[in-house]
């Protein structure tokens, strides 16, 4: 995590220094603005006493949007530069001091977008370069802040444009790092909340590309595939925070209504988005539908807190800049005008600011959720492991020589040997269970499993070895006898020697491959039952041969 951060430091002091960029070449803003609903002459326009000069980028709601560019005299400007927004069509005027007026006009369809976001429209000639010149915009569709609009000497790429875009570029890869990233662990974590961070990492990406210049430098496309695009940035972005919030504070932190209506806020802004983007140009919906988005979304966040949700705190932080940015877009498309006069390196600014505060939470959950795994795993492993241990001597118990009863046959264990203790019933009606219990601890220190060797406890004082080797039988014999001897040692109460009779069955691999637990077992119980009616303290070996009738080798040693 130290590291990802350390990157998205380094490329966030590039993307600053960035803004050192030069300025554009000679460029002239338009003094005054005026909104009508009317379809009036550029003469009457012109005489018109409604004009604003105090708001000059805001443009309005109403139908035609006029601009006016009065004092052209500070250079030779050739081209009404503004850049992609949805319009109907734009139209350009210039007259001259002897009242001629000539005009050229732009349609959505003559729009080709190549190196820059700007659409441009040559200024006509009336042979008077002093002339001033009149804009009519009809039908601007306004989603958010007025476009950047001017006039230009030349259509070539302004100085610090090659600059501009390297901070876009810079910007591109803050977003798609922790994209990425979230990608990966999605994947790994199998946590939906992952996905939709790193899906909200992508729609930044393409809000980015496509109102940066960037994607415009990479192809030339026209304008209506170029909007929508853009317009699907913030769709993607908005619907991927709601379902990010959804998932990512904690369960009990929010109730199921409020989960519900995240997540159909979401949805909507989905649709409305996506209405917006390719059939109809309703700033009015995609405002309302912001709106909704952004009510859900506080509401959420007052109850998570109250609830005293640890994560919603990365959200409240990171998502505090693009709120209020939401918020005043939001506004502005419903008609009510906002209260912000932003560009987008602000927005950008609030997109990386987000996008770092919520990578570490993001990282913060992820690895609690590791954690929390493991120790999951690591108890998951301990209950296993109980499931298949014996509490008392902490030998395996039958399931657990049942579950790995094939590997070892694999492994070459293929002699048993079944113990059982003497007279043991004997033991606990005169000295008592907790006596009986420490001569059961000693007889499993007894018989000291290794790597050749395992002990077993069936239950009771019931034994059983599994061994592998040439020398299986002397080991088990060895083990059987020791047990006297410890149990004396251990458990000093005893006042009488304890024995303990065995018997062993000894397969080869080959006749052991695929032959069951259960056929060995009763193989060797046979063979123990024969040597506690012979006489107890003494042991019964059985060379397994299917070649020959069972029973052929069998021999009885007595301690």
């Amino acid at each position: 995590m130290g590291t990802l951060l350390s990157r998205i430091g380094i490329l966030f002091a590039l993307a600053c220094a960035c803004l050192a960029a030069p300025a554009s070449a000679a460029q002239l803003d338009p003094d005054c603005i005026f909104a009508t609903s009317q379809n009036l002459s550029v003469e009457s326009v012109r005489a018109d006493p409604r004009w604003v000069c105090d708001e000059v980028k805001a443009l309005g709601a109403p139908r035609f949007n006029w601009l006016r560019f009065e004092d052209t005299s500070g250079a030779d400007f050739r081209y009404y530069a503004m850049e992609a927004r949805w319009f109907d069509s734009i139209t350009v005027y210039r007259i001259a001091s002897d009242g001629r007026i000539a005009s050229n006009t732009l349609v959505p369809d003559e729009v080709r977008l190549k190196n820059l976001n700007d659409m441009m429209v040559p200024l006509p000639q009336v042979g008077d370069p002093q002339a001033p010149v009149f804009v009519r915009i009809d039908n601007y569709a306004k989603f958010r802040d007025a476009p950047n609009i001017r006039l230009l000497e030349s259509a070539e790429k302004p100085a610090g444009f090659v600059d501009d875009l390297v901070f876009a570029a810079l910007l591109m890869g803050l977003v798609l790092a922790p994209c990425i990233l979230a990608a990966m662990l999605a994947f790994a974590l199998r946590q939906t909340f992952v996905a939709w961070y790193a899906m909200m990492c992508a729609g930044m990406a393409l809000t980015i590309a496509m109102t940066s210049g960037l994607a415009a430098s990479w192809f030339s496309g026209n304008l209506a595939v170029f909007l929508v695009f853009e317009r699907l940035g913030y769709v993607l972005i908005m619907f991927a925070s709601c379902q990010f919030a959804r998932d990512f504070i904690e369960r009990d932190a929010l109730s199921p209504a409020m989960r519900r209506a995240l997540r159909w806020s979401g949805i909507f802004i989905l649709v409305a988005g996506g209405l917006n983007a390719g059939l109809i140009q309703s700033p009015a919906l995609f405002g309302f539908a912001q709106l909704i988005v952004l009510t859900a979304l506080i509401a959420a966040f007052a109850q998570a807190v109250r609830r005293g949700s640890r994560w919603v705190r990365y959200q409240l932080v990171g998502w505090s800049f693009a709120m209020v940015l939401v918020t005043d877009m939001a506004l502005k498309g419903v008609g009510l005008g906002g209260f912000l006069q932003t560009d987008f390196t602000i927005v950008y600014y609030a997109m990386v600011w987000e996008i770092i505060v919520v990578a570490v939470g993001v990282t913060d959950r992820a690895v609690m959720l590791r954690s929390d795994r493991d120790r999951a795993r690591q108890l998951a492993a301990e209950m296993e492991n109980l499931a298949e241990r014996d509490p008392l001597t902490g030998l395996l118990n039958r399931r657990g020589i049942a579950n790995q009863y094939d590997n070892l046959m694999r492994r070459g264990f293929t002699t048993f040997a079944l113990i059982d203790l003497d007279h043991f019933k004997a033991i606990n009606d005169r000295f008592g269970h907790h006596i009986g219990d420490e001569a059961l601890i000693a007889t499993a220190s007894a018989l000291a499993p290794d790597e050749d060797t395992l002990a077993v406890r069936l239950g009771g004082e019931e034994f059983m070895l599994v061994l592998r080797g040439a020398d299986a039988t002397l080991r088990a014999e060895r083990r059987r006898r020791a047990i006297t001897t410890r149990i004396a040692d251990m458990v000093p109460e005893m006042d009488r020697p304890v024995t303990a009779s065995m018997g062993v069955v000894e397969a080869s691999v080959e006749d052991a491959a695929g032959l069951p637990f259960e056929v060995l077992y009763l193989r060797a119980d046979t063979l123990l039952y024969r040597a506690k009616n012979e006489g107890r303290n003494r042991y019964l070996h059985e060379a397994l041969d299917f070649a020959e009738p069972p029973g052929v080798d069998t021999r009885a040693y007595a301690a």
